[in-house]
């Protein structure tokens, strides 16, 4: 079984309520979960979150959402931590059982697309390990994600037309002009 994580704290010190803050007309974290579902590699789509704003426009957007203990929603917690707590949660909330590749989605990656999901499945099958875009997802086994250094991954290539990881607001106005560049040269 294969799922895909999506950690999403109600708390953001920099741009305050960012994984459900307005992108382009949709919650930015609607564009991971729609990625996610697009791909067609994931038996399960979860957001975690502590926030239960979050977690309703969650479901609304098609994935399942567990509540996230808050010991786990401050800025020192990395998202292994969160992915790993989330696989347990899956287990007690949900009934899922018998994960054993997991991939941890940011909610912050708006330019993400199925197949750069599908690319990193891929590199991680055949490598063993990690696979990775810094700021958008990794993929690895379920159970690497408790005490496996995702340093020890593989670092794929950030499609530099899209790749973005969104911490400040100069970062986030940066994104919001990228997307509409690309959707600009679609239409």
């Amino acid at each position: 079984m294969r799922v895909a994580i999506i950690p999403a704290r109600g708390g953001s010190r920099r741009i305050p309520k960012k994984n459900i803050r307005e992108f382009h007309g949709r919650p930015i974290i609607a564009y991971s979960i729609a990625a996610a579902r697009e791909s067609e590699l994931f038996d399960h789509v979860i957001v975690s979150s502590d926030d239960p704003k979050t977690r309703k426009i969650a479901r609304q957007c098609g994935a399942m959402a567990i509540d996230r203990e808050s010991k786990l929603s401050f800025d020192d917690v990395g998202t292994q931590e969160v992915a790993a707590d989330a696989l347990n949660q899956m287990e007690v909330e949900l009934g899922i059982c018998g994960v054993e590749y997991m991939c941890c989605i940011y909610a912050t990656a708006p330019m993400l697309t199925a197949h750069d999901l599908r690319i990193g499945h891929q590199a991680m099958l055949e490598t063993e390990s990690y696979a990775y875009i810094h700021g958008w997802y990794y993929w690895g086994k379920a159970d690497w994600f408790d005490d496996v250094p995702l340093e020890d991954g593989v670092e794929l290539h950030k499609p530099a037309d899209r790749w973005i990881d969104i911490n400040t607001m100069s970062d986030w106005q940066r994104a919001e002009e990228m997307y509409a560049a690309l959707h600009r040269e679609e239409a």
